[in-house]
């Protein structure tokens, strides 16, 4: 019994080392072998009619003068246009007509009430601005070429506007003209980009526009490992991600059609989404391995231009949070950005009930609460049927150990023998487990469900839990090595657990039973860096169980 008690703790252990290294929230998968052969820059001898997508060359812009501050001072120093809407606030620069910033005003950089609201463009500070427009074989400048408009200096949306588009342009005598139009509704994160050239030289123009975005961590180069900034793809019905590290390799390149690219984390998305069908490439490098600045270059198809002609390109673009909803609002499956892997055919209806219980409840812990309660109910009667089945095992362990004892060298007499004890006295040796084992999904699709829904994001619970995505700390006045608070609510989680592993009926083997009570030290400890909302959907559901199980005991 104590080798099977062993072998079960071991294989546990490994089942999560396994789903954590191939399964696990931030495994990063393998990028698809077509995106991997896109890659080269010069293109090599091919019997296929497909080109590789080409390399491009880094803008030759300084980085050594960039700073916060800088970029305060060049955005004093040029005009500045300012759009204001009840989601956003961003401000559109004159030298390129690209984005300084936008800010979400619905959330916070840190979980402090005073904290700055959200900053999308993670890349001002490095002086890299996206949304830069460039001609892939003509330097002309165009992506800091002061631009123009005739738009008022600050446009503001209320709820219920019409949506709004702000024109800008600008000239190279004698070669082009440039216009950019940036239209924006009031209840979106959508903002719709068409972008048209006008040939005004004398000589026909061959070309393709490139149209450059630059990001960098969105919570800085510490950035934990549980939250990782990352490029993001859709295309053909599979979303793949793309890490720092990756890309410091080697670039990647995309064909189309893709639906979006962008670069993300757990709860925001910047996605660059192509509104043509096909002709045109992607592609994300390294411009900085220092800053871990990365770009992403949409590279049209190309075009001929005669004198007075004109050629237009449209793209949307998504700079927000990940909410279901809103991401539904920009259409090309951009939905599909929320992914919690194997388990998201549970994990995506359970956030809408989580969504829902807050409408009412205005409090996430509450409804993290009321939602372990409702899936407590649903699994009440499988849970009932483990613990009488193991309370029936219980009964029966003396007439086991007899059976043992007496066919201990036959071993296929003795299973003959179990198997008929069973029969007589209808009791299902795997009745403890399989229940416990169709919960698991739901575990682990909660799992990634509140470790990555950007609605919980610095939502507090109550008394110390400011944060619901946060690992549960309480300050004591003095930093704990490598906890820093005190994890109170996963301490109390692990006591829970200890107190339902007492009193569910063990087999009577008393290593068994030692090494059972060790679970709970196993699961708090792999718990103390977990997001304090789910350690409190595990410590609520530990003191239903103790319930369930004090009034099956109290039966029996």
């Amino acid at each position: 019994m104590e080798k099977r008690a062993l072998l079960a703790f071991g294989l546990a252990l490994l089942v999560l080392m396994f789903w954590d290294y191939y399964f696990g929230l931030y495994h990063v998968p393998e990028q698809q072998k077509p995106q991997e052969q896109a890659a080269p820059t010069s293109p090599p001898a091919t019997e296929t009619t497909e080109t590789p997508v080409p390399s491009l060359p880094v803008e030759p812009q300084t980085m050594k003068a960039a700073s916060e501050e800088r970029m305060a001072q060049v955005e004093k120093q040029f005009e500045r246009w300012t759009v204001e809407t009840p989601l956003i606030r961003g401000q559109i620069l004159a030298p390129g007509a690209r984005f300084s910033t936008l800010s979400l005003k619905n959330f916070r950089e840190q979980v402090a009430p005073d904290s700055a609201p959200m900053e999308m463009i993670s890349s001002r500070a490095s002086l890299f601005l996206p949304v830069a427009v460039e001609l892939y074989k003509s330097d002309l400048g165009l992506s800091t070429r002061p631009f123009t408009s005739s738009s008022p200096g600050s446009v503001a949306l209320n709820p219920g506007d019409p949506p709004q588009t702000l024109v800008f342009r600008t000239e190279v005598p004698d070669r082009v003209e440039l216009t950019k139009a940036f239209t924006f509704g009031p209840d979106s994160y959508v903002k719709d980009l068409e972008i048209r050239l006008r040939n005004i030289g004398p000589e026909r123009i061959s070309d393709q526009f490139v149209v450059s975005f630059y990001f960098q961590p969105y919570s800085g180069l510490e950035e934990s490992s549980y939250n990782p900034s990352q490029v993001a793809a859709y295309q053909k019905g599979e979303l793949t991600y793309h890490s720092f590290s990756d890309l410091n390799k080697k670039f990647l390149g995309l064909k189309s059609p893709l639906d979006w690219v962008g670069y993300e984390n757990n709860y925001f998305t910047q996605a660059v989404i192509p509104l043509e069908q096909v002709g045109y490439d992607i592609i994300a490098q390294v411009v900085d391995p220092e800053k871990q600045l990365v770009r992403i270059a949409y590279l049209s198809e190309a075009f001929q231009l005669d004198p007075n002609q004109e050629t237009t390109l449209k793209m949307r673009l998504y700079m927000g949070p990940k909410e279901l909803e809103q991401l539904a609002k920009a259409g090309h499956n951009l939905a599909k950005a929320v992914d919690y892997g194997w388990f998201t055919f549970i994990a995506k209806p359970l956030h809408h009930v989580l969504n829902f219980f807050y409408r009412y409840l205005h409090n996430y812990g509450l409804a993290i609460i009321l939602l372990t309660v409702i899936i407590k109910i649903i699994f009440w009667p499988l849970t009932q049927k483990s613990f009488q089945s193991m309370q029936a095992m219980k009964k029966l362990q003396p007439k086991i150990a007899q059976l043992r004892e007496k066919y201990g060298s036959d071993k296929e007499k003795l299973n003959q023998e179990l198997m008929q004890l069973y029969r007589t006295y209808k009791v299902n040796p795997l009745g403890g487990c399989l229940p416990m084992i169709l919960q698991i999904p739901v575990f682990f699709a909660l799992y990634r469900m509140l470790n990555g829904a950007v609605e919980l994001r610095h939502m507090p619970f109550m008394l110390w839990i400011d944060d619901l995505t946060a690992p549960d700390r309480l300050d004591i006045g003095f930093s704990i090595p490598y906890l820093g608070g005190l994890p109170v609510l996963t301490i109390l989680m692990g006591v829970t657990m200890f107190i339902q592993q007492k009193m569910t009926p063990s087999t009577g083997d008393p290593r068994q039973e030692q090494i059972m009570l060790l679970m709970p030290v196993v699961f708090t400890v792999m718990f103390v860096n977990f997001p304090s909302g789910l350690v409190l959907y595990w410590f609520v559901n530990n003191v239903l169980s103790i319930a369930q199980q004090y009034l099956i005991n109290r039966s029996a």
